[in-house]
């Protein structure tokens, strides 16, 4: 089979595939034990914590990250060791999880099993992003963040559907072994392909070290960590970081507090609403397929950032004070996915920015300690879901949801056009940034 490097349209499809396992244990994680916990009578707190416990591995990456630059079995590529190393583990994990089976009144072991499941999840990530970044020229990025995402907004909706049903159905111990098959079957492909032509696909197989790849690889801790603070300072850099702590919060205000308020207000059980969040990701995976990376590469993330921050303090807030509306499940249905459709357009732009600004020699490294601060703000947003439930209930959940996403696209007005304009092509092997 050809190599990563061969072909775009293979790296078009193995992102997606990889992109698919890797937003099953996602699903997991992130919506379908929350809203299992929310639905069996769990506190706010308690389901905020679970949420946190999910998202703090992901503030770790940079250190796995810092790991993978700086060590690994050349022969297999820079990146794959470490993938194909951390999918075996995730596929065991949801057998230990299957086999110990806790009840949602134990919540410390479902905390527990929750971070340790999405801590691997997160180092799966970071391997894929700096192949990712090694490996695809600018000028795709954007179309290839359009198949990932929707390939993992898949595996999201697969995740979080399949587990919600087996959890209603046949109890938390066939959902995890559902997810362990269904996470194992594309995770395949990551033994499957090589990064480039001249590696090895396993460890017994013939192949040799690329050249190129053993040229950009550092061999030693100082220059990773130089080259990765010395992008960490820079203005653009900065910027993105704050965006990403502000977003981070609205994530997990929007996903918990829609978990919490299809549970509590509408009534609803595990498969009612992870069937909605199954729908939605669908949609919006397909859309993400189709034009999400095209819109960004055309207009420049900035662009679109900015229209999905508008776009959401409209729907986010509207929701917000419409509390006579809230019992209407057409309305709340409506709403989820139109605010889904203007979340990707900010968290596709997001995704390439943070490409834009990474050094490439160290991507696992630098990449991460970026990104990591979604995550930061993912906690941040946790802890602060029970207190902000306290002080005005949904209205002032879904109003701070609404006012951190739009903040957080205002910073994408003081980036540079390298980090943020559009890609213009020039021809087949060139691209270079417009002006805005």
């Amino acid at each position: 089979m050809p190599a990563f490097t061969d072909s775009r349209n293979l790296r078009l499809f193995m992102g997606t595939l990889l992109y698919l396992a890797q937003g099953f244990p996602q699903g997991v994680v992130f919506y379908a034990i929350p809203s299992w916990l929310a639905v069996n009578g769990q506190s706010a707190a308690v389901v905020g914590s679970a949420a946190a416990a999910a998202t703090l591995p992901w503030m770790l990456k940079w250190a796995v990250g810092a790991l993978m630059d700086r060590y690994t079995f050349m022969p297999m590529g820079r990146r794959r060791p470490w993938l194909v190393g951390v999918q075996l583990c995730i596929t065991l994990m949801f057998l230990a999880y299957a086999v110990v089976s806790p009840l949602p009144s134990e919540t410390t072991m479902v905390i527990a099993f929750t971070f340790a499941l999405s801590s691997l999840t997160a180092i799966q990530d970071v391997a894929l992003d700096a192949l990712v970044i090694d490996l695809t020229p600018d000028r795709e990025r954007g179309r290839l963040n359009g198949f990932m995402f929707g390939g993992k907004l898949f595996g999201i909706a697969g995740g979080t559907a399949v587990t919600a049903y087996f959890i209603q159905h046949h109890g938390i111990d066939a959902a995890m072994l559902a997810m362990m098959v269904l996470f194992a079957i594309p995770a395949l492909a990551a033994i499957a392909i090589r990064e480039r032509p001249e590696e090895r696909l396993l460890p017994w197989t013939t192949g040799e070290t690329s050249d190129e790849a053993m040229a950009i690889k550092p061999e030693a801790w100082w220059p990773i960590f130089r080259l990765a603070l010395t992008t960490l300072l820079k203005r653009d850099t900065l910027l993105v970081i704050a965006l990403l702590i502000t977003y981070g919060i609205h994530q997990t205000l929007s996903d918990q507090g829609s978990a919490i308020f299809a549970a509590r207000v509408l009534g609803w059980g595990e498969s009612a609403y992870g069937n909605l969040v199954g729908i939605s990701n669908l949609i919006v995976g397909g859309l993400s397929l189709l034009v999400g990376g095209v819109l960004i590469d055309r207009y420049g993330p900035r662009a679109m950032a900015l229209v999905g921050g508008f776009a959401g303090l409209v729907l986010f807030g509207g929701y917000a004070v419409a509390d006579t509306l809230w019992t209407n499940q057409t309305i709340f249905i409506a709403w989820f996915l139109s605010s889904s459709l203007f979340i990707t357009l900010f968290y596709l732009s997001f995704l390439v920015m943070a490409m834009r600004v990474s050094a490439k020699e160290v991507a696992a490294t630098s990449f991460a300690l970026i990104v990591a601060n979604h995550a930061l703000g993912g906690s941040i947003g946790g802890f602060v879901l029970g207190p902000l439930e306290e002080m005005g209930g949904f209205a002032a959940i879904f109003g701070m949801a609404a006012i951190t996403l739009f903040l957080a696209s205002l910073f994408t007005l003081f980036m540079r056009r390298e980090a943020a304009g559009p890609i213009l092509i020039v021809d087949e092997t060139k691209s270079v940034l417009t002006t805005d």
